[in-house]
């Protein structure tokens, strides 16, 4: 299920950015003009791709710490949990 929301989700972008560029070919702009704009949006593309990156690196490593912290707590709990039972 995951897997086919992410596939839509890409063919979704994948069509949409193709629906741009194509519009812009067919747009009445000189050669230059067309490189320009292409190029421009390529370059915010990128960027936004970029950013979306470091926030979704970020986020991770935050789930990441989370997931380990919890699992050191859990760990400390079992093992003073077992030494009171090896004490009585």
């Amino acid at each position: 299920m995951a897997g086919s929301k992410w596939t839509g989700l890409f063919a979704f972008f994948l069509g949409a950015g193709l629906g741009v560029v194509a519009g812009m070919l067919l747009a009445p702009k000189s050669g230059e003009d067309l490189r320009e704009d292409i190029s421009g949006r390529l370059n915010e593309g990128a960027h936004r791709v970029r950013t979306a990156g470091r926030t979704v690196s970020r986020r991770a490593q935050e789930m990441a710490n989370q997931v380990q912290q919890t699992v050191s707590d859990a760990a400390d709990a079992a093992l003073r949990a077992s030494r009171k039972v090896t004490r009585s």
